[in-house]
């Protein structure tokens, strides 16, 4: 075997696409934690009825 270079190639594309993958999570995750903190502040404003 002389030749890695479909190996490497593949172990590049998966790591990439994992990392993809993490920032996406962490991203959603993000917008996720965001809008329940805006949903918070928006009851907290709201009068008492």
């Amino acid at each position: 075997m002389d030749n890695f270079g479909s190996v490497i190639l593949f172990e590049v594309v998966l790591i990439f696409g994992g990392v993809l993958l993490f920032a996406w999570w962490q991203l959603r995750d993000l917008r996720k934690e965001r809008e329940k903190d805006l949903k918070k502040i928006a009851q907290e404003l709201q009068p008492d009825t």
